[in-house]
């Protein structure tokens, strides 16, 4: 019986990754031990992917492995995963009871003991989402080394924007569990890079969340296709309807088909938005980055009409989030300038608007600066847990969606 339900369960799993392509989810879990009855199937998958950049087919699959028969209605790969992992655990746990259970009926006190040691240990290594280490364990340390390598050289780990200044400064991409910031006055161009960011995740195959509490779901729609488009689309254009509906048909069928989804919020049709809120839409879209724009217009689990007290409220509370969901979080936050004439620096630390909170939880702080009557966006890393602090430049075109890395030495 419980061979059936594993193997039902890794069918299950496999069917979801072969449907929604979410190969990053099981890669970043490293389920190899968790596969019993279809590890020559997951095994495919993973060689498959690796030597071809792309999900193997369903009838690919198949065809490879006649035994193999997917599974027509499914949900997405992390909750089937997580369904598979429980059931590993009650299965091994009950053999690891009977086993230490027949040494006591042994009198082998001390050897159950070891084993019943060893064996929770091993289980909590494959399936616990949180778990403890031992700095002195070299061989843990030397597999998760190992791991994380393979997933960095798979583009399955951090999540990169292309921009060379960020991904230089943040090695290993934006995480699962980071909380990021970018910081800004207003009219900087924050909300445009925070989905220059959210679009260039959605090409390398992840899945956005975008949480918009400022604009329309249309409106930053069209902001997202005019940053697709790469130069294709004008934005003023979008906004007011100038589009020709027959080629941009075709662009939609060329460039949004067989792609994950890109999921947009807004406040509109959710009303005010929380913490607690926005877990139920992570676990409704079970998005791989989530954007907030912006955190000043949120409300905390906590009601208050202290802004003080509600922001830092809402910095712990998108902090914990990040990690228990294990989502990265990137989250827009508002600047307080010291002289109010100058609205086009660079802020710092200090100059978070209502709470410093925010700076002390995040992971990283980008803060963002632009001249009056210039493209030119500086950004500088005001905090970097995960890197390294410096500053590059981009030039962008907000009409057309072109984002363009700049060295900073180069202003021209």
């Amino acid at each position: 019986m419980v061979k059936v339900v594993s193997a039902e369960l890794e069918a299950k799993v496999l069917s979801a990754v072969l449907k929604d392509k979410q190969l990053h989810v099981l890669l970043q879990a490293n389920p190899d031990s968790l596969f019993r009855t279809h590890k020559d199937v997951w095994e495919f998958i993973k060689q498959y992917s690796e030597q071809n950049s792309v999900v193997p087919s369903i009838p690919l699959v198949v065809e490879k492995f006649r035994d193999f028969d997917p599974v027509g209605e499914i949900g997405n790969t992390k909750h089937h995963l997580e369904e598979l992992r429980t059931s590993y655990l009650q299965d091994s746990l009950s053999n690891v009871l009977m086993s230490t259970a027949k040494q006591l009926q042994d009198n082998k006190p001390n050897d159950a003991l070891n084993n019943l040691i060893s064996k929770t240990s091993e289980l909590k290594k494959i399936t616990a989402n949180i778990r403890d280490v031992d700095a002195t364990d070299i061989e843990d340390a030397i597999a998760h080394f190992q791991h994380v390598k393979e997933l960095n050289e798979k583009g399955n780990y951090g999540i990169k924007t292309g921009l060379a200044g960020f991904d230089n400064y943040l090695p290993a991409g934006i995480t699962p569990g980071q909380f990021g910031i970018l910081l800004a006055y207003p009219a900087i161009g924050k909300s445009w890079l925070a989905l220059f960011m959210a679009v260039q995740a959605w090409k390398n195959g992840r899945k956005p969340l975008v949480i918009s509490l400022e604009m329309t779901e249309t409106e930053v729609r069209n902001r997202v296709y005019t940053i697709m488009g790469q130069g294709m689309f004008s934005h003023r254009k979008l906004t007011s309807g100038q589009v020709d509906e027959e080629s941009f048909n075709i662009w939609g069928k060329q460039h949004l088909s067989n792609m994950p989804p890109f999921h947009i919020v807004s406040n509109d049709g959710i009303g005010e938005l929380s913490t607690s809120v926005l877990r139920g839409k992570i676990d409704q879209y079970s998005p791989d980055i989530v954007f907030v724009d912006y955190i000043q217009l949120m409300q905390s689990n906590t009601p208050t009409d202290n802004e003080v007290v509600k922001i830092k409220s809402i910095s712990r509370e998108l902090k914990v989030l990040s990690i228990s969901a294990q989502v990265p979080i990137v989250a827009i936050a508002s600047a307080t300038p010291d002289d109010a004439t100058d609205m086009n620096s660079v802020p710092s630390l200090g100059q978070v608007a209502w709470s410093k909170q925010l700076a002390y939880d995040a992971d990283w702080v980008l803060a963002l600066g632009r001249a009056q009557g210039t493209t030119i966006l500086e950004c500088a890393f005001r905090k970097n847990r995960h890197g390294f602090s410096g500053d590059f430049m981009i030039d962008v075109d907000f009409d057309s969606g072109r984002f363009i890395y700049k060295d900073f030495e180069d202003k021209s």
